[in-house]
């Protein structure tokens, strides 16, 4: 983050679903490198301690109620006094095989990673400046759905095809959709059985669907930063669709032994 097309000094910032993971990381990312930072998800206690650290503002939320996104959006807003960068990172991963979803795990998934996404954007779109942001984290693998996430990979599909619509009725909008990797350090895992982790792991690993290495947590972060700051820097230009994915680099070869 030491580029100038890096940098996010002075923008201000929201990140929903900043708890842990990701949009923790950018958040405190964010902060290290100036910008002015608000933070929203549902665990207050964890937010309030990261807001501190970054000089911030805390904002309890659930993305799955839309009148709570309107009221912590506009309040950020107006504390802040506009916006120039709102990063979505909010998901729910229910773990199991399509055939045991029930239909309330399939309105959950799609309320938070879907339609929650939406309503943030259009929470934001009132508040946003002119070369504002918006970007949302989605991931690397879809349309190549793994065995035992169907409501998640089904919700990120339908979320891409949202975020295409947001662009075509809103082309002035600088709306990026990073489809994210697997990454060290965050807790998608959290409160999964590990029975059927267990199972699934095996059926990834036969698939070929898991890296030898994932992606550090702070590089996905700092990217994430990057394409705010080159997006906000240079308006006529939006990175619309991004991919991230785990590079490894190969070993170097060892040095020839003498005879």
């Amino acid at each position: 983050m030491n580029a100038p097309h890096a940098d996010v000094a002075g923008l201000r910032l929201l990140v929903v679903g900043a708890s842990s993971g990701i949009g923790h990381a950018v958040a405190t990312g964010a902060g290290r490198h100036g910008a002015r930072v608000a933070v929203a998800a549902r665990r207050i206690d964890l937010l309030t301690e990261l807001a501190e650290s970054v000089s911030g503002l805390a904002f309890e939320l659930d993305v799955a109620d839309p009148a709570a996104i309107t009221a912590v959006v506009t309040a950020t807003a107006e504390a802040l006094g506009g916006l120039d960068a709102v990063v979505f990172t909010s998901t729910v991963i229910p773990f199991a095989f399509v055939e045991d979803t029930d239909v309330a795990t399939w309105i959950h998934a799609f309320t938070v990673n879907t339609v929650g996404a939406s309503n943030v954007l259009r929470a934001a779109l009132p508040h946003l400046s002119e070369n504002g942001v918006v970007l949302i984290a989605s991931d690397h693998n879809v349309g190549r759905p793994r065995a035992g996430v169907a409501a998640y990979s089904a919700s990120k599909a339908a979320l891409d095809e949202i975020l295409r619509s947001w662009r075509g009725e809103h082309p002035e909008l600088s709306v990026i959709r990073v489809g994210i990797g697997p990454t060290e350090d965050t807790e998608i895992l959290r409160g999964a059985d590990r029975d059927l982790l267990a199972q699934l792991f095996q059926s990834w690993v036969q698939d070929g669907q898991l890296p030898a290495r994932m992606s550090a947590l702070d590089d996905v972060a700092d990217t994430l930063l990057t394409l705010i700051a080159a997006a906000y820097a240079n308006p006529t230009v939006v990175p619309e669709f991004v991919q991230l994915a785990p590079r490894f680099k190969k070993s170097a070869p060892r040095p020839a032994q003498d005879a």
